[in-house]
């Protein structure tokens, strides 16, 4: 369960302290003998004023959502680039303060990387600087430095996926100029001319040839600094050079944020009812059940969906009212990659075109609610999950291992709390014991939607089990409240599997002849 971007919505001791509930039951004419109905109100507000990190990041979110207009007005491209950069290092100034050093020096090195180093080898050299920075950055406290606040930690992982990410482009980029090098010596065979075309059409519309004052512009473009989406340099390049300044993208950005109003209600009542921090109560391990202990997951991962939800739909908001991400629909942008139908990406009559978004969309909520684990996971997060798989999957030299591997970068990446290692490295087990079940049982249901739901429903019960070690990050709250339960969760996976072996093959009848 990959997550990227969103667990970053900050603890709540980073804002000086401030008695909003009282102010509010004042102004509104609470005295020390409320109403029943006013103090449950009192109550709600005071969940309200709880999350005032959430808030800030809300309403930066909105702020971002309504630069896009203004930015997308500017016809020359430079200006473009300087005036984005401006205001993402502003917000990335005002809530890191002096911290923001560290995403300055990481971008620096990363461009003198990038720039001057063999592009043969600056996508690894990146790699590894920008991991080591990260692991250094969260540990900056053994080194006599300051702790590092949340806010600046969802920046640092955003700018190490956009570093390491443009210093593959460039070693991709390379790479197809010197097959168009060599293909040009000999190009005789069809087969040989249709590989020509490909890479010319792959250099034209994917290539990148970046600066040093490129990359740091890159680093610091404002759109999605704070909470993603990830998105490619040549996208962001694309974005600049569009020549798209008299379209409105309004109505698909109001499309896609139609229903984060019922998300943002949906999360403030859950988490109002069902709050995390009474899964680590005294009164949940000694006055409740072991089936209340197995059910109150549940709404914990319910609220911890719509939260995410919320963000992540008003970052790709931010995206498309900037124009990042607008493609032909033609040319079959996919989350993260961008276009792979380059051939239909020569139209420069760009007010006939249909565009959509599909380059920046990170989450598909009804795929993430209705799908088995595998297909989850796919929904989620997509343009990190992509990220993931162009830079650590496909490339492990170990084909078994990479899913493992591929899930121990990502929890590497979300940072140092054993929680994030607890949740992710189970799900390649799970995954092992659901390809099993699906490929015994799912021969044996006639109805597939039935088979799909109970896929559905199991899978969500799995994420709500890993999502307590997400959220509760500490190891022995994790284990406390998993042994509470007698670690169910992860006694499912052998039974699931052993079952699965039990299960006699099912075999098609013959057709009779």
């Amino acid at each position: 369960m990959v997550t990227s971007s969103m667990e970053l919505f900050i603890e709540d001791d980073l804002l000086p302290s401030f008695n909003f509930n009282r102010l509010f039951c004042h102004l509104s004419g609470c005295t020390s003998r409320l109403q029943p109905i006013s103090e449950k109100f009192c109550r709600f507000f005071a969940v309200v004023t709880m999350l005032s990190d959430d808030v800030i990041y809300f309403l930066l979110l909105l702020t971002t959502i309504g630069l896009g207009e203004v930015i997308r007005r500017f016809d020359n491209a430079k200006l473009k680039q300087n005036v984005a950069s401006i205001i993402g290092f502003t917000i990335i100034f005002i809530v890191s303060g002096f911290h923001s050093l560290h995403c300055v020096l990481t971008a620096a090195v990363n461009a003198f990387i990038i720039c001057f180093v063999s592009p043969k080898y600056c996508h690894g050299l990146s790699f590894g600087f920008s991991f080591a920075y990260l692991l250094f950055f969260r540990f900056t406290t053994v080194f006599g430095l300051p702790q590092v606040p949340s806010h600046t930690n969802a920046i640092q992982m955003l700018l190490t996926l956009r570093m390491v990410g443009l210093a593959l482009e460039v070693h991709e980029t390379a790479k197809h100029r010197k097959q168009l090098k060599e293909s040009n010596i000999d190009n005789k065979k069809q087969d040989a001319d249709n590989d020509l075309k490909q890479i010319e059409l792959s250099l034209e519309n994917q290539g990148v040839s970046p600066n040093f004052a490129d990359v740091i512009h890159y680093a610091f473009c404002y759109i999605g600094v704070l909470t993603g989406p990830y998105y490619k340099y040549r996208t962001y390049w694309d974005m600049l050079h569009a020549n798209d300044s008299q379209i409105s993208f309004l109505n698909y950005a109001r499309q896609r944020v139609q229903y984060v109003p019922i998300y943002v209600l949906l999360f403030l009542l859950s988490n109002y009812y069902f709050p995390l921090s009474y899964a680590t109560s005294a009164e949940i391990f000694e006055e409740r059940s072991f089936f209340f202990r197995v059910w109150y997951i549940t709404p914990l991962f319910f609220t911890f969906r719509m939260r995410f939800y919320s963000g992540f739909i008003l970052s790709e908001a931010a995206c498309i009212m900037a124009g990042l991400g607008a493609y032909p629909v033609e040319s079959q942008p996919k989350p993260g990659n961008g276009p792979t139908a380059l051939q239909h990406l020569n139209n420069k009559d760009r007010s006939s075109i249909t565009y959509n978004f599909e380059t920046i969309h990170n989450i598909d909520e009804y795929a993430a609610e209705t799908s088995d684990v595998r297909g989850s996971l796919k929904a989620w997060n997509m343009t990190v999950q992509w990220w993931l798989a162009v830079n650590v999957h496909r490339r492990f030299p170990f084909k078994p291992l990479r899913t493992v591997a591929t899930m121990l970068i990502s929890a590497f990446w979300h940072g140092v709390h054993s929680g994030y290692y607890l949740s992710m490295l189970t799900v390649p087990f799970i995954l092992v014991a659901e390809d099993a079940v699906k490929r015994k049982l799912r021969p044996l249901v006639n109805n597939s939607k039935i088979f799909n739901f109970m896929a559905g429903f199991v899978k969500i019960q799995w994420f709500s089990y890993m999502g307590m070690a997400f959220s509760l990050l500490a190891m022995d709250t994790t284990f406390a409240y998993w042994k509470s339960i007698f670690f169910i969760g992860h006694l499912i996976i052998p039974l699931s599997y052993i079952a699965s072996l039990l299960v006699p093959s099912h075999k098609p009848a013959k057709p009779l002849v």
